[in-house]
């Protein structure tokens, strides 16, 4: 199992945030922060434990830091809290969880209940994270040409090769479409 605090902040230092650890009380929070966007992130046993305490925690951390998240100017609309915990969470927790995240108050929610890996992690956090996806094209979907042909293919066969050639008058190529009909 991974320590899923590290690997909290690991995550969000790849992405480019800075990132610390605040302590309050009995819990230890790991703030963060880019250009865009600046929070907390809380580490819970379970998800009975989050679901009793995410918004006492929200609150003190809040006032807590109220005096340099004023001064965050633009940021202070991309203010986060992430509620993580490493147990599994029944059927009636998860959509409980879930309404966190439906909560508008205050700061943006982030939850995932079940997080053993980076990977878990890395999902969790997406809302926050540069995208991750990077597709691979063939290199015939860069010749725009040939797609249109294609393209053109699929509807009106007989008028494929006449639609792009400068040769061909486009009346001929309106009767061609119109053959196919």
């Amino acid at each position: 199992m991974t320590d899923l605090k590290s690997s909290l902040q690991v995550v969000l230092q790849d992405a480019g945030y800075q990132t610390w650890l605040v302590s309050l009380d009995d819990l230890e929070a790991i703030g963060f922060e880019d250009d865009a966007a600046m929070g907390f992130a809380y580490v819970f046993e379970d998800a009975a434990s989050m679901l009793t305490r995410w918004r006492d925690l929200e609150t003190r951390l809040l006032t807590r830091h109220a005096p340099s998240l004023q001064k965050a100017g633009e940021k202070t609309w991309n203010i986060y809290s992430v509620f993580l915990c490493t147990e599994l969470a029944t059927t009636d927790q998860l959509r409980e969880v879930r309404w966190i995240e439906e909560d508008l108050e205050r700061t943006r929610k982030i939850t995932g209940c079940g997080l053993t890996s980076n990977s878990d992690v890395v999902t969790a956090l997406l809302p926050l994270l540069p995208l991750q996806y990077q597709p691979l094209l063939d290199s015939e979907d860069f010749d725009l040409t040939q797609r249109l042909v294609k393209r053109i293919a699929n509807i009106a066969p007989a008028a494929a090769d006449a639609a792009l050639d400068m040769e061909i008058v486009p009346s001929e190529v309106v009767r061609l479409l119109g053959a196919e009909q």
